[in-house]
């Protein structure tokens, strides 16, 4: 006999055996087909009865032809997906950590490490084609507490999720709701916001649990499934509205993009589940979709790892990073590999310099004006650094437009030492608009 409902929860001894005994009616005293036809007659009316008593309770009879049967819960196996997954977000965690730009702050990787290493920006994604960022982001988190929170959640997830439906649609669910919550993040989020998590793919798979369990009718499985996926999905999506904005840390819009994802998913999920059949159909689709994800975010750590290689040697990217000790190292390394743009690199090596309160930026300034000649252009640049001419009489000495674009630009940046922001800004949206966009006051400018 087959234990239905909470019999089937309690142990061996407490319910009776499995075991199947026969016994020939031959054996029996009286005639064995008078018996038969007495066993059949009392089993139909036994039957009719129950179905009868299920009837008025409002629950379904067991063999009827839309039974609700309970989740396949495959309680011996592991979710090895998710065991993998959470192994592969630890993991990225700690290379953002390794080959961050900057050093940790307490712990967690700054802004800048997060974008080169591949978190989403609008700007990087629309203008500059890197749409390998929406693949990249959902592996990557901003603190050791957004990597916790998230994998606790995934683990509870996986745990009932994955064994429900088999690793192929638990993985396909996931990282079709982390696209679409990276999707939503740059869509909904403020232009300057930089989205990293894999909370959208795990809201997504809450969301699917509660369109999953629909396939069920009322039991403890599927009760569990709804109560325990509505706990963490709700409070993950009230607020969507508000966004990311002002500096939050919780992206309200990637959650709603997942959620949004992950359950019509599942619903469409169910529409080619047979009721037969453990699993869902198109296995094969759903591995295929996540072994092209899968396969598009390891591609993506060849244009990371160029970028990052390209931040680290370059002094100007390092300049508008903050970094202004390796920029104005970087700077002076420049002066001596193309002598005739060395004057300009002084320029740049005294501004960095400058901002990172070096003490010798004045004397070094000297040292390479000494080395310049005063007749020749860009040396009237040194004299306003030096304070020997001011902004109006910089721009007098300017003899064509490109040294005025020039002198305009260091005007600006005259401005931005003595705090002046005001009229620094004047000058680099002048120069930015007369530069050529060949010229490093022009990047220069644009980066300010």
């Amino acid at each position: 006999m087959v234990r239905r409902g909470l019999t089937s929860l309690l142990p061996e001894w407490f319910v009776g055996s499995r075991a199947k005994v026969g016994v020939a009616l031959k054996l029996l005293r009286g005639n064995s087909d008078r018996i038969f036809d007495e066993f059949v007659e009392l089993l139909s009316e036994a039957y009719e009865a129950e179905r009868q008593t299920m009837q008025e309770d409002g629950s379904t009879a067991p063999d009827d032809e839309d039974e609700a049967l309970e989740p396949a819960l495959n309680s011996g196996g592991h979710p090895i997906f998710t065991y993998i997954l959470l192994a592969t977000l630890i993991a990225v965690y700690a290379g953002e950590l390794t080959f961050g730009l900057e050093p940790p702050v307490a712990g967690t990787p700054t802004n800048w490490t997060l974008f080169v290493l591949g978190g989403t920006f609008r700007q990087s994604i629309v203008e500059h084609g890197q749409w390998w960022r929406l693949f990249t982001a959902p592996f990557m988190h901003g603190g050791i507490l957004h990597l916790a929170f998230n994998c606790v959640s995934l683990w509870f997830a996986g745990g009932l999720f994955e064994r429900l439906i088999g690793w192929r649609w638990f993985a396909a669910i996931f990282f079709a709701s982390a696209l679409g919550g990276s999707v939503a993040s740059v869509w909904i989020n403020a232009p300057n916001t930089i989205g990293v998590g894999a909370s959208g793919g795990i809201v997504g798979l809450f969301a699917a649990v509660i369109a999953a369990s629909f396939r069920f009718r009322s039991g403890p499985i599927a009760d569990t499934l709804r109560i325990g996926a509505a706990q963490i999905l709700i409070p993950s999506l009230l607020p969507f509205l508000s966004a990311a904005r002002g500096g939050e840390n919780i992206d309200y819009a990637g959650h709603f993009g997942g959620a949004l994802i992950g359950a019509a998913l599942s619903s469409l999920l169910l529409a080619f589940w047979p009721r037969e059949r453990p699993t869902p159909r198109f296995g094969a689709a759903a591995t295929a979709f996540s072994t092209l994800f899968v396969i598009i975010a390891a591609a993506s750590l060849w244009p990371i790892s160029n970028t990052r290689q390209f931040i680290v040697n370059d002094p100007m990217a390092n300049y508008f990073a903050g970094k202004y000790e390796q920029a104005a190292t970087g700077f002076a390394i420049r002066t001596t590999e193309n002598p005739p743009t060395a004057p300009y690199y002084h320029l740049w090596r005294f501004m960095a310099q400058s901002r990172g309160n070096d003490t010798k930026a004045i004397a070094d300034l000297k040292i390479a004006a000494s080395k310049t000649d005063q007749g020749t252009w860009p040396y009237p640049v040194f004299s306003l650094f030096l304070g020997d001419l001011k902004p109006d009489e910089l721009m007098a000495k300017a003899a064509d437009s490109n040294q005025r674009c020039e002198a305009t630009f260091y005007n600006g940046e005259w401005y931005l030492l003595g705090g002046n922001t005001q009229e620094a800004r004047r000058r680099f949206e002048a120069a930015l608009s007369s530069c050529p966009t060949t010229y490093m006051e022009y990047d220069g400018a644009k980066g300010e």
